[in-house]
């Protein structure tokens, strides 16, 4: 057999990695109902069939999508770090991760289980244990923690739009005082000034009556 002769039809998928950053390179162009399999298939240049060897449905593949983008690794933090250091750098690479694909937000509720966010609540809330905060209480932070990135990153996506900051401009006279202080544009402001006073809080909550 001629070895330099290539097989016809088109290529398997080998790796579910390369399905799951295809779909994150098409779903940063458009829109999560516009997504098909079939459609990542041609993306991929491979059959439709190969696809549903790893995801027999969409729902299975936003759910993959999702699992990906709320998995935090607090093994890749460095030991010498204080506790907060270590909190803030997992809240910073959940809200990068969601920001990646902010349009499965709304799919959170419907699409994932619910071992996905206890296994995130419980990776934030580990930092926060350290800070000699009992384990119900750390949870609890950690579960607030967890709403607030994903609102934050919710906010920050939808008032990059055009079409949000423009509502702002013609506000009436007796809001104008407020409006002209709001950061609609530097995100990454409002971002660290949240994160540390919710940090700093967490820290006055354990020093009055959290602590084991």
């Amino acid at each position: 057999m001629n070895k330099n002769v290539r097989p016809v039809g088109r290529p398997a998928v080998t790796s579910r990695e390369a399905i799951l950053a295809a779909a994150v390179e098409l779903l940063q162009r458009e829109e999560l109902s516009e997504l098909s399999l079939r459609q990542l298939a041609k993306h991929l240049d491979v059959s439709a069939t190969s696809l549903y060897r790893y995801f027999e449905s969409k729902q299975q593949l936003v759910k993959a999508l999702g699992e990906q983008v709320l998995a935090l690794d607090g093994g890749t933090l460095a030991a010498n770090q204080s506790c907060e250091q270590r909190l803030e750098q997992l809240l910073d690479q959940l809200r990068a991760q969601v920001l990646t694909l902010p349009g499965l937000l709304s799919q959170f509720n419907t699409a994932l289980p619910a071992e996905v966010m206890v296994a995130t609540i419980a990776e934030l809330a580990r930092p926060i244990m350290d800070m000699q905060i009992n384990e119900a209480q750390a949870v609890r932070h950690a579960q607030s923690l967890l709403w607030m990135t994903l609102g934050f990153a919710l906010f920050e996506a939808s008032s990059s739009q055009a079409e949000i900051a423009a509502q702002f401009v013609d506000l009436p006279a007796e809001l104008q005082g407020t409006a002209k202080y709001l950061e609609l544009g530097n995100h990454e402001r409002l971002w660290r000034e949240l994160v540390a006073r919710n940090i700093h809080g967490i820290n006055g909550l354990a020093a009055t009556e959290y602590r084991s």
